[in-house]
């Protein structure tokens, strides 16, 4: 019963940290492409720009759309606030031509990429944490079990 607990638990831990991971890589794709409209606004390829642009702003709106606000509070809407500024700062930037807002969005996005990090491996360590408290009780659970039938083999040889 403990081991199925534990397992469960594991695939709890894990789904968080694998939802964590996509939001990593989304802001991390989102970085990519800003990076990409610098170059071809700077290369004055303002087709490209805007592609890179629209790209990015694509990842920021998904993200906004599937954050849960029941679960989430105050750091979902603080999020996606902070979503819609970025939207709004790269649509700005694609529009003006504007390679400082695009730095200023990167800046604000390597801070999430960077807090993501942090909580991610806390919740890795709190994760591992608690499975392995889960195992001990489920090692001791199952020593408990096989004294028991041991006892119970002796007393039925017995009888």
């Amino acid at each position: 019963m403990l081991n199925t607990g534990a397992y469960q638990y594991q695939n709890i831990a894990a789904s968080t940290i694998d939802n964590g991971n996509v939001i990593l890589m989304a802001y991390e794709g989102a970085v990519n492409y800003i990076q990409q409209a610098k170059e071809k606004l700077a290369q004055n390829d303002y087709a490209g720009k805007s592609i890179a642009i629209s790209n990015a702003v694509a990842l920021i709106n998904e993200l906004n759309l599937n954050l849960n606000m029941e679960k989430g509070g105050e750091t979902a809407k603080n999020l996606g606030k902070l979503y819609v500024f970025l939207s709004y700062h790269l649509t700005t930037a694609n529009l003006k031509k504007d390679s400082h807002k695009l730095d200023e969005s990167l800046v604000v996005l390597e801070n999430l990429i960077n807090g993501w990090k942090i909580i991610l491996e806390k919740e890795k360590q709190r994760a591992a944490a608690l499975l392995g408290s889960a195992v001990s009780e489920s090692a001791a659970a199952n020593g408990a079990v096989n004294a028991v039938n041991a006892a119970v083999t002796s007393v039925s040889n017995r009888v």
